[in-house]
């Protein structure tokens, strides 16, 4: 898959995963069609020390269109339960 487009980080703090961060990449698949992810910033330490952080993602749906996978993706973000 190949990154068309990443929208602007959402700050905000899940009570239960209390990741800060959220956004919506954008993907164009293989077969030509595209795909949306949210995805969630994460960071792990050690002692205060960081051992690795960045985004995680887990694509969703196949659009026939950029544009329409991130109005779909950016509608979702915000109808997720913030936890």
């Amino acid at each position: 898959m190949k990154l068309v487009k990443v929208s602007e980080a959402i700050q905000f703090v899940s009570v239960v995963t209390g990741k800060p961060q959220r956004r919506v990449a954008i993907l164009q698949r293989d077969d030509g069609h595209f795909t949306f992810a949210e995805e969630y910033s994460y960071r792990s330490g050690y002692e205060g020390e960081i051992i690795v952080e960045g985004w995680q993602l887990a694509p969703e749906g196949i659009f026939e269109t950029a544009e329409l996978a991130e109005v779909v993706g950016r509608s979702a973000l915000f109808k997720r339960p913030k936890e």
